[in-house]
């Protein structure tokens, strides 16, 4: 089948390419995202009720569903990184120890009467501030691979028509006892939402690929034209980025016309290691109470003609 019959591709949005006609993006929003000074490679319409694509998917990123919400997972949540930073932990914390036994051994032989004491003081020196290093990176790269959360959801209220994230707390390389994870939640109206796909270019070990990120944008409301908040959804996408606009379509569905939390033949999301970061009481209250089961989530995929809410 090609792209011009398949339904996956029936993207009904231009691409766009230029520059953003709603946002000038300041320095504080610049550091939480990669996104900031990106032209948008598609820009849907504010106006919600606008179909932006054929056909509606949770690809594979949906987290949970309540009676009156649904959770969308990030990204962060499809990377399996937790080998490669175990694999890295353990070869750089050999390093760590390895340079640490050579900077205990030239403490030992420190001698100022010798002729070679200099030698000895600037090896032990060195070795000490290598092993420091290769310590606090082997700690660092355990906190990334075990210590963060497996996703960063996202809960989209039906009900309520608001859109509840946490804030992302960056891991510095340095602060070993800071806190991995995520911070406080903010819910911001789902009818301010804009909605972007970006363009990247990610570098792989062989060569270069376009990767493409959708995203969520909210106005200061002191400033419309300042970007306030920057949430991104989903997944990455390879070289192309109409699958990806299949997610925001089944939200849109299933905020503005009643349309199912979940596709039919549709399943939750269960990749990485880790726990979800959980939301405050007072949102999951609003979403409807704790999320349905996996049984729960099942029938609801089995069903094929939905029936739309009555409002």
């Amino acid at each position: 089948m090609s792209r011009e019959n398949n339904p996956d591709y029936d993207i009904r949005l231009p691409q766009w390419n230029a520059p953003d006609p709603q946002f000038e993006f300041v320095e504080k929003v610049q550091k939480k995202t990669l996104l900031e000074g990106k032209a948008p490679w598609r820009i849907a319409s504010r106006e919600k009720r606008e179909l932006v694509h054929g056909k509606a998917s949770s690809c594979d990123s949906l987290l949970g569903i309540h009676s009156n919400a649904i959770v969308v997972g990030a990204p962060a949540g499809t990377t399996e990184i937790t080998f490669m930073m175990g694999l890295y932990a353990v070869l750089i914390g050999l390093a760590a120890c390895m340079f640490g036994w050579g900077a205990f051994e030239s403490i030992l032989e420190l001698d100022s009467s010798r002729s070679d004491y200099v030698l000895n003081l600037s090896m032990s020196t060195v070795s000490t501030s290598a092993a420091l290093f290769f310590l606090v990176a082997a700690i660092f790269f355990f906190r990334v691979g075990f210590l963060t959360p497996r996703d960063l959801p996202v809960l989209f209220n039906r009900k309520t028509r608001e859109v509840s994230f946490f804030t992302v707390i960056p891991l510095r390389f340095w602060k070993i006892w800071q806190r991995a994870g995520v911070g406080e939640v903010k819910t911001y109206r789902w009818d301010d939402a804009y909605a972007r796909s970006y363009q990247l270019t990610e570098m792989t070990g062989e060569a270069a690929r376009s990767t493409y990120l959708l995203a969520l944008l909210w106005s200061d409301p002191g400033r419309p034209r300042h970007c306030k908040e920057i949430v991104t959804i989903g997944y990455k996408g390879w070289w192309e980025d109409e699958l990806l606009w299949r997610l925001y379509e089944h939200i849109r569905r299933y905020m503005e016309e009643g349309g199912p939390p979940i596709q039919p033949g549709e399943s939750l999301r269960h990749s990485g290691t880790g726990k979800l970061p959980q939301f405050p009481p007072e949102v999951i209250a609003a979403a409807g109470g704790p999320a349905f089961s996996e049984e729960e989530v099942r029938r609801l995929a089995s069903i094929r003609e939905w029936q739309t809410p009555a409002r």
